[in-house]
């Protein structure tokens, strides 16, 4: 009877062991799993506008080659590199982000261009040939509501705020019906504004004071013919 007790004894702690290191063993690899998809997680949404994480890690070096574009908000980076991706830039070279660390920071601009209360941006791309170059609006979500290619000029881009003084379509200062952007050359300023109308932005010319002079002189010598032509009547 002793030895029956003792058998049973050894047997329950043999199971005991058993179930423990099973149920230990499915602990540490339930901690595992937990652990590689804390490590690794996910989009908790998809955006069709966003170049996929794994698509970002592998081009963005490659996108952004100077530590200047660093400071770009990762869903914006997302996006370009989508753009990149779709219009195959990566391998034909045609157009890329400027490599001059300098001009790097005259090339983006951040603002709320269409009036939507959304955070959009806008950037330059420098083409191939090095004289030419395109304009991109995109929003935070990667969708794109401007492209225009701009041929032989490396142009500069900064914004501008609604209320700010600027030329619309006479040559006189109103101000800025909303926000918008600087198109600076090295011989022409133009602002691009939103067209609520039309759905796309339109392009004003900014006069100078080279402009302006001479077109006031000339309204001047009109005025003064109409006065002089009137004295002569009277006279008559």
């Amino acid at each position: 009877m002793k030895t029956k007790h003792i058998l049973l004894t050894v047997i329950g702690m043999m199971i005991s062991a058993v179930f423990g290191y099973k149920f230990g063993t499915y602990r540490a690899r339930k901690a595992v799993v937990l652990a590689d998809t804390t490590a690794q997680p996910i989009d908790s949404v998809v955006v069709n506008g966003w170049a996929s994480e794994q698509e970002y890690d592998y081009w963005k070096n490659g996108t952004f080659t100077i530590p200047e574009y660093n400071g770009i908000p990762l869903p914006f980076q997302r996006a370009i590199v989508k753009i990149f991706i779709d219009n195959k830039y990566h391998s034909t070279n045609e157009y890329f982000l400027t490599k001059i660390r300098d001009r790097a920071k005259k090339v983006i601009a951040y603002g709320d261009f269409t009036g939507n209360g959304d955070r959009e941006m806008a950037f330059l791309l420098e083409k191939r040939d090095y004289s030419s170059s395109a304009i991109w609006i995109i929003t935070e979500r990667g969708n794109i509501i401007y492209w225009k290619q701009i041929d032989g000029e490396l142009p500069t881009i900064k914004r501008f705020s609604k209320g700010e003084l600027i030329y619309l379509e006479k040559m006189e200062l109103v101000p800025a019906p909303r926000n918008g952007l600087v198109l600076q050359t090295k011989s022409s300023k133009h602002v691009l504004i939103y067209n609520r109308h039309t759905k796309t932005f339109d392009s004003h010319y900014q006069y100078t004071t080279k402009d302006i002079r001479p077109a006031r002189q000339e309204i001047e010598e009109d005025a003064s013919d109409s006065n002089d032509t009137s004295s002569s009547d009277i006279s008559h």
